[in-house]
């Protein structure tokens, strides 16, 4: 064989392992892609739940569907039990709490709830518009990182675990206790913010074993807070920046108001949370029935729906 036609065979070669090797990524990157798409389709979250006015969107009577909560035991539990969901608090100064699955944007909730057992220094009540932080802006340390999350989930879920980044959680949360205040919180990236300061009330049914009816009103970024029928204002400081004070009978450096206006609309869960507190202690268990959700009306603040 002469040598031009020898260089022409290990050319052809070459040039035939280079097609296979493109190829192959090609398959590859197809194949992954396609995984993505079914995970993106598996795992994505649905569009929020609305209606026309007053329009009845979801009920949990937690005497079935308990695969639509977020259900687990140990310490600090959230199960079925009587046809109720039951939030258990072991250990002091710590929070469970379960959501439901679907989304929502405005929405009209109430929730019974009796605190069962533990001390009157407790805290229960609506945990609500629960996203995580991928359904928010990217926390990644390059747009690049990003615009691959968006595209490749599961990449993006591989690059996380390499980098160390987890999703953090963030909601609002409408509280009462079974000694006779409520309160609002939110919490973000991990770091939880007293919106309104704790406050007596005469409308929370004081006492272990009591029913009260909460309910939480949404529409676009306004929000009302009702307990037992009764709305209840909150203590908002004048500086958006600084703690909410209730003392004396008097919101400190702040003003009462009916309702808290958050900077924009938001999506997301529902749920029901029980906390126990440092001086109270654990032991806190709370039982949550009849959880309704309706389209805000024009006429809903009028009464609770229970």
């Amino acid at each position: 064989m002469s040598e031009a036609n020898s260089h022409s065979n290990v050319s052809s070669h070459k040039r035939l392992t280079n097609l296979r090797v493109v190829a192959l990524c090609l398959c590859l990157a197809a194949a992954l892609i396609a995984a993505n798409l079914v995970y993106s389709a598996l795992t994505g979250h649905s569009d929020a739940l609305t209606g026309s006015a007053g329009e009845l969107l979801y009920v949990a009577s937690f005497s079935g569907f308990a695969d639509e909560w977020n259900l687990y035991e140990g310490q600090q539990s959230a199960r079925i039990a009587d046809d109720q969901l039951e939030l258990s608090v072991s250990a002091p100064q710590t929070a469970t709490w379960s959501a439901a699955r679907p989304q929502f944007a405005d929405f009209d909730v109430s929730v019974q709830t009796v605190a069962s057992d533990g001390p009157l220094d407790n805290a229960f009540g609506l945990v609500f518009h629960i996203r995580n932080d991928e359904q928010a802006d990217c926390d990644m340390p390059a747009v690049l990182l990003c615009g691959l999350e968006d595209l490749l989930p599961l990449a993006g879920a591989a690059i996380r675990q390499g980098l160390d980044l987890k999703h953090s959680t963030e909601y609002y949360a409408f509280l009462i206790s079974s000694d006779g205040y409520y309160s609002l919180w939110r919490t973000k990236a991990g770091l939880s913010k007293l919106l309104s300061a704790w406050i007596p009330s005469p409308d929370v049914r004081q006492g272990i074993g009591e029913e009260n009816t909460i309910r939480v009103i949404a529409e676009g970024p306004r929000y009302q807070f009702y307990v037992n029928g009764a709305p209840h204002a909150l203590c908002l400081p004048d500086d958006a920046g600084a703690a909410s004070t209730f003392a004396a009978g008097e919101c400190v450096d702040g003003s009462m108001q009916d309702s808290y206006l958050a900077g924009a609309s938001a999506v997301g869960r529902l749920g029901l949370i029980a906390q126990s507190t440092a001086s109270g202690g654990g032991g806190v268990v709370v039982g949550f029935d009849n959880m309704i959700v309706f389209s805000p009306s024009a006429n809903n603040g009028k009464e609770a729906r229970l």
